[in-house]
């Protein structure tokens, strides 16, 4: 039932576009107008192509033109980041920057070499391609911005970071079949336990992976020649259009950290997962602290301790490295140090009823509930979900499953908040707020 959930709320929310967005300015500044009766589109899928002469990606066969604005509304690529030599954020890719989108920049010209503070290297290259994994190792075709040898580049760069990340930690913080678990391996499948003494290149094996997911929808505008162009003029996951390359989320307890180098990310563990800091200079990098407050990657790592709890949601390369994009710690209070997540993907509406999934942590010490609202205003009533958490003893994480919560309505109650509370004082721990009606583009 999910996907109807989901087309349902775009095919409302590009309806409804018709009422606000009726012109757009295109990179080259032709002015273009909605077709009426409004033709609607909306895509969400692999990044099939990236045409930068006319800031398209191409997804699901469908031609998205990426606009400077729309009514007058600059527009932005939701998910992506440039930054400087002291990692501060610059600004999100836009049409005047719209190259930076493709593989061959990210792995060379845009990379940056520079430490933050006394910390690892900002952004060191991408470790996975915009591209589907077997299209970007095909020989190019026609125009298509894809390169094999930019692919092994990024394939390189992937066992480069894993290694020498690996090779920071004492024996026993990763299993000792870990370079073996990332695809370094012999010709008999054999695998090293130490950095030092690797088998020869020919035999690693570059995990299969699909490429950057793109998400936009909109309705089909026109010059005055009468040239046809998809344009992105409804805003889902908080932007007009959206790459991401995934949303994999983890929660738990820290085991290890170890602060980088010229050549090394910095690097914390999680489990049997190496979470490193995302050194793809095309997407995020953000840490928020107590409230959601900005934190600086410095300021993070050298207060990671072990045993904190901390959410990271990013991208997966394999089954054995997360690169960080989004990291949620609570840092120096442990009395604030719970935390909830949904899973993007799993936010699902019917009939004024709402659905979700995720975790929060840690799970036996509190309470979840959750409230409706809109505008930031919560009236009430408080609804209890901790019937809908199961708890795991090992990681202290509770794991929700909400169905149908009534109370939802995008008109009135267009926000969820979840409320974590203290289990035997009752009292307010922390509370986070979802735009649910905004994820969905309702």
């Amino acid at each position: 039932m999910r996907p109807n959930f989901f087309f349902a709320g775009l095919l409302a929310a590009s309806v409804s576009a018709a009422a606000f967005a009726q012109s757009a300015v295109l990179h080259d500044g032709r002015v273009v107008t909605m077709v009426q009766p409004q033709e609607l589109f909306s895509v969400e899928g692999p990044a099939w192509n990236v045409d930068v002469a006319n800031r398209v990606v191409v997804c699901n066969g469908v031609r998205v033109t990426i606009p400077a604005t729309v009514n007058g509304e600059r527009v932005t690529i939701g998910g992506s980041q440039i930054v400087d030599g002291n990692d501060q954020v610059l600004d999100a890719i836009t049409v005047e920057t719209f190259d930076r989108l493709l593989d061959v920049n990210a792995a060379t010209r845009d990379r940056v070499f520079d430490t933050s503070g006394a910390c690892g290297t900002i952004r060191l290259g991408p470790a996975r391609s915009t591209f589907c994994t077997s299209e970007a190792r095909s020989e190019p075709v026609g125009d298509l911005e894809r390169d094999p040898l930019v692919q092994r580049q990024i394939e390189d760069n992937y066992f480069f970071l894993g290694r020498n990340a690996f090779a920071q930690y004492e024996p026993g913080v990763l299993p000792a079949s870990f370079l073996g678990m990332i695809g370094i391996r012999d010709e008999f499948g054999g695998y090293p336990t130490s950095p030092t003494q690797l088998p020869p290149r020919r035999f690693w094996r570059y995990p299969t992976m699909s490429s950057a997911t793109f998400v936009a929808a909109g309705s089909v505008y026109q010059d005055e020649q009468g040239n046809r162009f998809n344009v992105p003029d409804t805003i889902i996951k908080g932007a007009y259009a959206t790459l991401i390359h995934a949303e994999n989320i983890l929660i738990g307890n820290v085991k290890a950290k170890a602060i980088g180098n010229f050549q090394t990310p910095d690097s914390f563990v999680i489990g049997d997962t190496l979470i490193l800091m995302n050194q793809d200079p095309r997407m995020a990098m953000d840490i928020t602290g107590l409230g959601g407050a900005p934190v600086t990657r410095e300021h993070f790592m050298f207060a990671l301790e072990a045993g904190m709890a901390v959410g990271v949601e990013g991208h997966m390369l394999g089954d054995h490295i997360l690169q960080a994009e989004v990291i949620d710690a609570p840092l120096f209070d442990p009395i604030h140090g719970a935390w909830v997540s949904v899973i993007d993907r799993t936010w699902g509406y019917r009939n004024n009823r709402l659905s979700f999934r995720g975790e929060t942590i840690p799970a036996s010490t509190t309470m979840l509930s959750v409230i409706y609202g809109n505008n930031d205003v919560f009236p009430g009533p408080e609804i209890v979900i901790e019937n809908n958490v199961i708890v795991d003893p090992l990681t202290d994480v509770g794991r929700f499953d909400v169905r149908d919560l009534v109370g939802a309505n995008p008109a009135t109650a267009r926000q969820i908040k979840f409320i974590i509370r203290d289990l035997n004082k009752g009292a307010v721990i922390r509370e986070f707020v979802f735009n649910w009606a905004d994820i969905l583009g309702l």
